[in-house]
């Protein structure tokens, strides 16, 4: 979610001990954000600006800002404008999902899926004039997922699920490394499958935890801890010694096929292809004027003149504050991102990596760079593993 492109990157070190992790050192160069370019500017027109500044997730950063204006205004937006915003929010959050989730574990198969990321990034744009998806283009988002091998109830639950991979899913085929038949030519377990894809069929458990999801009930706090302050939370934030994690995972922990499968490096995949294959029904019933909107953005005063706007994007929960001056021109501007709370050096990351099983072998710095992926950083990483005493 860089708001100015440079060479930002997260390094994961997992440091080893008889055996197991023993430690984990995650570190990163940190975007830049638009903290002073906002400072003293109309709220119209930073709002206007902000999904440009930001190459990944443009609508739901858009979206953030506008929530945090009209909270700090004290103005609550119209029906109709909600429903844009959270209409264009859902179809972003559908296609970032898939892309990571096939970019990391497709392989050499990856020219065989591009033309049904294209086919969902086109229809994912196609917007009415009131600014929601076109029905035609919701149809097509479901027919491209259905072409992709994700088909609507099919991973409802463990029969289903246990169904679906056993079929000719070419999504089914990366989850078991498998060749995607018929769209992809090879044989053989494995044979063009990422190393990731590799990793996640041979340790679907690997890095299980007990989730502690972010919710709207965090609001407040990571609100008034982000005003108090400011870019010191935003790089390394909790909620008085909680570092909770945030995501399509956090989102769907209770869902029956999460609960039956674990919430290990399988069902944190799955949690995003459950997600993702949902996102046409959330659609139409936006469209129908009966979804619940809360569920996928909120707006929330923290006081005269500062809003929070809150969006549930495709890497988690995304926090913009702004707090205007009294001539009504904006005095601060904050983000949190999803990424500072999964990549922690105290949280889920490095709790779902810690004690487990590895040796410093290239084999489990793959299985560990899946995991890393599965949380999905908005920028790149680098994955290494060492003995302790080699630290």
């Amino acid at each position: 979610m860089n708001a100015v492109s440079r060479d930002d990157r997260i390094y994961v070190h997992a440091v080893l001990a008889q055996g197991r992790v023993a430690r984990v050192e995650i570190t990163s160069r940190r975007p830049v954000g638009v903290g002073r370019l906002a400072q003293g500017k109309p709220g119209e027109a930073i709002v206007a600006l902000v999904p440009r500044l930001f190459a990944l997730c443009a609508a739901a950063q858009g979206a953030a800002a506008t929530l945090a204006l009209s909270a700090a205004r004290g103005e609550a937006l119209s029906p109709d404008v909600v429903a844009a915003q959270a209409s264009a929010v859902l179809a972003e959050r559908l296609i970032e999902l898939l892309r990571g989730t096939i970019t990391s574990l497709a392989g050499d198969h990856l020219p065989a899926f591009a033309p049904h990321l294209r086919n969902l990034i086109a229809a994912a744009r196609r917007f009415d004039e009131r600014g929601l998806l076109d029905p035609d283009a919701i149809d097509a988002l479901a027919d491209s997922l259905d072409a992709l091998g994700l088909p609507e109830h099919g991973l409802d639950d463990a029969d289903s699920y246990s169904a679906w991979l056993a079929s000719d899913s070419p999504l089914a085929a990366l989850h078991s490394a498998r060749t995607p038949s018929p769209r992809v030519r090879g044989e053989g377990r494995g044979e063009g499958a990422s190393p990731q894809g590799r990793a996640l069929a041979d340790a679907p458990d690997f890095g299980a935890l007990t989730i502690d999801p972010l919710t709207a009930d965090d609001d407040l706090a990571a609100g008034q801890q982000l005003l108090r302050c400011s870019a010191s939370f935003a790089a390394r934030p909790d909620l008085a010694g909680r570092v909770p994690e945030t995501g399509s995972l956090a989102r769907l922990s209770d869902h029956p096929l999460i609960r039956s499968v674990g919430t290990g490096l399988a069902g944190r995949l799955l949690a995003r292809l459950i997600e993702a294959r949902a996102t046409p029904q959330l659609l139409r019933a936006l469209r129908r004027g009966d979804a619940d909107h809360a569920a996928i953005l909120r707006a929330t005063s923290l006081g005269d003149g500062i809003g929070l706007g809150a969006v549930e994007c495709a890497r988690g929960r995304l926090y913009h504050l702004i707090a205007l001056d009294r001539a009504g021109l904006i005095s601060r501007y904050e983000i949190l991102a999803p990424t500072e709370w999964n990549f922690h050096p105290q949280g889920p990351l490095a709790r779902a990596l810690v004690g487990a099983p590895l040796c410093a072998t290239e084999f489990d710095r793959h299985r560990v760079a899946a995991m890393v992926a599965a949380f999905d950083p908005c920028v790149g990483f680098d994955v290494a593993l060492c003995e302790a005493a080699h630290a």
